[in-house]
């Protein structure tokens, strides 16, 4: 049994193991409390049955109950798991606090089921650029925290069943720019400049709604996104000079870059989709808003743009994520490259005039 504090929330708490193994943990104030609390729990526990389990009950520590919704158990098992044995905690905070803010009306861990799952999946398959794969993994991290929770004995068991969603990989043809530019002449061109920026950055679309001009560097021609990312992690990303004309062509108005010219107000997601959507059904084209993403990235992948490269620019989670998406699209991209390393070589050696010539290793292997 403990007594601890947590600097980011500047609380203390109480962390007991009782002898029904049980595990709780109590959120005070103040340490003077802490320290009161502990000692009624040690002289408890160290008497009948009946006189610890009472004190247990009159301190709210059943068990389960004393963490009051999942953002207490997300920052316990943050702070006593992901910081210890993860080598990348803030991938994972990034997930937690997704979590934390889907499921703050939860007043219990122990009410979490599989409802509040399946409302969950269905809001985050609205979002930009959620799909099944990025849903599964945030489902792991739920699963995990309560597998966690049970085995130091916060919990008796999970209250809730988990199943993976199916995951559909994309397989699609690269998206046609003639198409893309029809799409684009049956939009209003006042609202242009938004769909311009999705399309020569490959941000997603809460990232350039929210854009602010504060992240626009005009001198070294680069957008920082880092309120808005879907990971939260900060990245860098090159501006083409149409993404430049995007941004420079919306005359100032409010904190955000992009706007809705009807209403002069931020644009929302579903008013981007609609114009969008509308725009494509003028052409009879099924391509997606997000699809100008994927175009972006395969973009990239056909120039030979190294793996790495690519994924850091688009903000992905990891290079083999980035790998099984566009490597399709670029099946000579690394022979190419280790060609031109090996061609570079040579043309140095030639040049310090230390090269052999290729014709007389060849006549080593005639007959």
């Amino acid at each position: 049994m403990t007594v601890g504090f947590r600097k980011d929330r500047g609380m203390y708490y109480v962390d007991a193991v009782w002898p029904d193994k049980i595990r709780t943990r109590k959120f005070v104030p103040d340490k003077e409390t802490a320290d009161r609390i502990w000692k009624k729990v040690e002289v408890a526990t160290a008497d009948e049955e009946r006189i610890w389990k009472k004190l247990r009950k009159d301190l709210g520590l059943e068990q389960g109950g004393n963490l009051q919704g999942l953002s207490q158990l997300a920052d316990l098992y943050y702070d006593l798991y992901v910081l210890v044995y993860n080598r990348n905690p803030l991938s994972k905070k990034s997930r937690i606090n997704i979590l934390k803010r889907h499921f703050r009306s939860v007043s219990s861990i122990i009410n979490m089921n599989n409802q509040l799952l399946d409302q969950f999946i269905s809001k985050r398959r609205k979002e930009d650029g959620v799909g099944n794969r990025t849903i599964n993994r945030d489902l792991i991290v739920l699963h995990h925290m309560y597998l966690w929770a049970v085995k130091r004995g916060y919990l008796e068991s999970i209250p809730f069943q988990f199943e993976r969603l199916e995951e559909i990989e994309f397989v699609g043809e690269r998206p046609d720019e003639e198409v893309i530019d029809k799409i684009f002449a049956n939009i209003d061109p006042r609202r242009i400049p938004v769909y311009t920026f999705l399309r020569e950055t490959g941000c997603r679309r809460g990232e350039a709604i929210t854009l602010k001009l504060s992240q626009i560097d005009f001198a070294r021609l680069t957008v920082t996104f880092h309120t808005n990312t879907k990971n939260g992690r900060s990245r860098q990303v090159p501006l083409t000079e149409d993404a430049i004309w995007a941004v420079q062509a919306m005359p100032k108005h409010g904190s955000t870059v992009f706007y809705n010219p009807d209403l002069m107000q931020p644009w929302t997601g579903d008013s981007v989709d609609y114009r969008w959507e509308k725009a494509r059904e003028a052409v009879g084209s099924n391509l997606r808003l997000h699809d100008l993403r994927h175009a972006y990235g395969i973009s990239l992948a056909e120039a030979g743009t190294p793996m790495h490269f690519i994924s850091e620019v688009m903000g992905h989670h990891s290079v083999d994520f980035t790998r099984r998406i566009y490597a399709k699209f670029s099946p000579e991209s690394a022979s190419k490259a280790v060609l031109r390393v090996l061609q570079g070589k040579k043309d140095r050696k030639m040049a310090l005039g230390s090269v052999t010539a290729p014709g007389r290793h060849r006549e080593v292997f005639r007959d």
